[in-house]
């Protein structure tokens, strides 16, 4: 089949891509394998268009274009949403498939085949880019599981390098508790802390406001008349398909439905919070777990999940002066990588200087990117 039976459009979100995505396995082969429930608040406020790539009208791949603004002007592209159906990736050649030229034959117009369409995607990324920036050059970036080998391949063929590791935190309480202390923060006391939050981001790259105030909720701590933490919590449901192999029976024997066993496994509906947007005043870092505590006695759940940048000044000081809990401390996830390129300008030697810069530099993460 030829390469005219396929076409390559620029779309806004629609309910054929909705279906499509809800459709889609991830997480990476031997670990967690989820599907997301995406609330409605959760697709909003996002400056986002997909390019859909279909054959004979049915849809068989996206690819998720966030075009993003930084607190310092500058203009990003940030890549998710990306799937592509396992039908338009090559089969590994057998035994059975060297001793058959016919289907070598096959599979070297397959494997064509699909080279073009990455061509193809490849030249409507870049226009894309084109028309989004303002300069030269636009950076572009995705997050990548490090064994989710099928996009990292495909992300290496795009010449997206990786540049940085993202830190999974996650923190676990049996039986939370709330704190008198917490308070729902106004939205006018969040616009008061605009500086602090400015400030205490000001070294990591690509820190954005999206979404802020409409997804989600502000806690924070209160003491002596002022704020001493404060995160945003957001609120997520996954369908698990599959746990890491030495977990597997408990979906086999249906045990992960046993009530203590799921304030420990995620059970097939797994619901849990997200930090982000955290601040805290020098000092005061222990009380960011106190308010994830609350938080999860607030919305009856176990787990905090907390995704930072390795190159974050405040990852070990979180890791030192916060409890994580039991969860934690499993083997829960894989590493996962930052992926960026540069579209536009002289790439021949300039992508790679400035990559090399950005690994001193940390990237910032909306927990909404991650899920």
């Amino acid at each position: 089949m030829s390469t005219s039976d396929f076409s390559i459009t620029l779309r806004s979100y629609d309910e054929e891509i909705r279906d499509f995505l809800d459709t889609v396995l991830l997480g990476s082969p031997g670990g967690i394998q989820y599907r997301v429930h995406r609330e409605t608040s959760m697709n909003q406020h996002e400056n986002v268009y997909f390019l859909c790539l279909s054959r004979n009208e049915k849809l068989l791949g996206v690819v998720g274009l966030v075009h993003r603004i930084d607190i310092s002007g500058k203009t990003w592209l940030y890549i998710r949403y990306l799937h592509i159906k396992r039908t338009l990736v090559p089969d590994k050649i057998n035994r059975t498939a060297v001793l058959n030229r016919n289907a070598l034959t096959s599979k070297k117009s397959r494997d064509q085949r699909i080279s073009l369409l990455e061509k193809k995607l490849l030249g409507h990324l870049e226009e894309f880019s084109q028309r989004l920036a303002t300069k030269n050059t636009l950076h572009a970036y995705a997050f990548v599981e490090d064994k989710n080998h099928r996009s990292m391949k495909l992300c290496n063929r795009f010449d997206f390098k990786k540049t940085q590791e993202i830190q999974t935190l996650l923190f676990h309480r049996f039986n939370p508790s709330s704190h008198s202390q917490i308070r729902l923060l106004t939205h006018e006391e969040l616009q008061g802390m605009d500086h602090n939050l400015r400030h205490f981001y000001d070294i990591y790259k690509a820190y954005h406001t999206e979404g802020i105030i409409q997804q989600g909720y502000f806690l924070g701590y209160w003491m002596n008349g002022e704020w001493v933490a404060i995160t945003r919590i957001m609120r997520h449901l996954w369908n698990i398909e599959r746990l890491p192999e030495r977990f597997s029976f408990l979906h086999k024997w249906k045990l992960d439905r046993w009530p203590y066993l799921r304030r420990v496994i995620p059970g097939q509906a797994f619901h849990f919070l997200t930090a982000d947007y955290f601040w805290f005043k020098l000092g005061y870092e222990r009380y960011l777990e106190k308010i994830m505590e609350h938080a999860l006695a607030k919305e009856d759940v176990n787990t905090v999940m907390l995704w930072l940048s390795k190159e974050s000044p405040h990852n070990q000081v979180l890791r030192k002066s916060i409890s994580w809990g039991f969860f934690n401390k499993l083997e829960h996830s894989s590493s996962i990588s930052l992926v960026m390129r540069e579209f536009g300008g002289d790439r021949v030697e300039a992508q790679e200087i400035k990559i090399l810069k950005t690994r001193i530099c940390p990237t910032f993460i909306n927990a909404h990117d991650m899920t």
